[in-house]
């Protein structure tokens, strides 16, 4: 399944030590097979960070960037080290019927922005007779104008930007979204094929700000709460995975922290979610089609 992606990359200081996997990471990575040695190969990380879990895409190419593969990825964050796994092919230059998906486990420095470790491979080509291994070498990467990953997925849709005019330039609104731990208040199984959205201010208005997320997609980007409705109608898409609603702190107003209230209409049936949301969390909502 196509997976959407809103990146808007002004790439912040992830200062909470929690989210320090979240963000863009480019290097490369290295064989110990003799025949791959001499090779020079170019590999990224686009990671979104849940709690200690981790979502996100892979990239490896040659130097040149002609031969490339771009990989659903899956992983967990450990105190001082995150792993990686690559489930799934979603773009390869050439396409070929089955590729090398990898799993890597890297280590942070003392400053978290570089992280290394080896990489092994996780499936057997018919033609192999031993699985590829090696070591890896990343760096976090503050300039997204310099990531083929970034401008594989625009290209192929899986992102949005701006100003489609210039499309080699990411606009300057965040990997936000995967810099803070996302708390889901309720899950609800819908049975009408879309909800409405309602967002309000709880209580007392104090200049409360939020951007709306959907999955990774932005919704609504820095809008006021108040005691007037925000309403938006969404449709639910038909598998399991569900849409996950996330309200994204801008600020904590006049009185920390960011709260509000979310109202979903499914049909004849009402939800109420009353959120908080602060500069290391951001409340989230599960949508699902029953």
């Amino acid at each position: 399944m196509k997976r959407f992606l809103f990146i808007c990359l002004l790439f912040v200081s992830f200062a909470a030590s929690a989210q320090k996997a979240a963000g863009l990471w480019r290097g490369r990575f290295t064989s110990v097979s003799i025949l791959q040695q001499e090779v020079s190969y170019t590999y990224e990380l686009l990671l979104f960070q849940n709690g200690d879990s981790l979502t996100g895409y892979s990239y490896s190419s040659l130097s040149t960037g002609e031969f490339y593969a771009v990989c659903d990825i899956k992983g967990k964050l450990y105190d001082d080290y995150f792993v990686v796994t690559e489930k799934k092919t979603l773009y390869q230059n050439p396409p070929e019927p089955t590729g090398v998906m990898q799993s890597h486990i890297l280590f942070f420095t003392a400053d978290n922005r570089e992280a290394t470790g080896e990489w092994k491979q996780t499936n057997k080509r018919p033609t192999q007779m031993f699985l590829e291994q090696g070591k890896t070498f990343l760096k976090k990467e503050e300039d997204p104008s310099k990531s083929g990953l970034l401008k594989i997925l625009e290209k192929k849709n899986a992102i949005q930007i701006n100003d489609p005019v210039k499309p080699s330039v990411v606009n300057q609104d965040s990997i936000k979204l995967a810099s803070r731990q996302k708390e889901i208040l309720l899950t609800i199984d819908a049975t009408a094929d879309s909800v409405v959205l309602e967002l309000y201010d709880d209580g007392l208005m104090d200049g409360d700000s939020v951007s709306v997320f959907m999955n990774n997609n932005l919704l609504f980007k820095h809008i006021l709460l108040s005691d007037k409705a925000i309403k938006q109608t969404i449709h639910l898409p038909a598998t399991k995975e569900g849409m996950l609603i996330t309200m994204f702190a801008e600020n904590e107003g006049s009185i920390p922290p960011n709260t509000g209230l979310l109202i979903i209409r499914d049909g004849e049936k009402r939800y109420e979610v009353r959120f908080s949301s602060d500069k290391k969390k951001s409340a989230a909502v599960m949508l699902r089609k029953n």
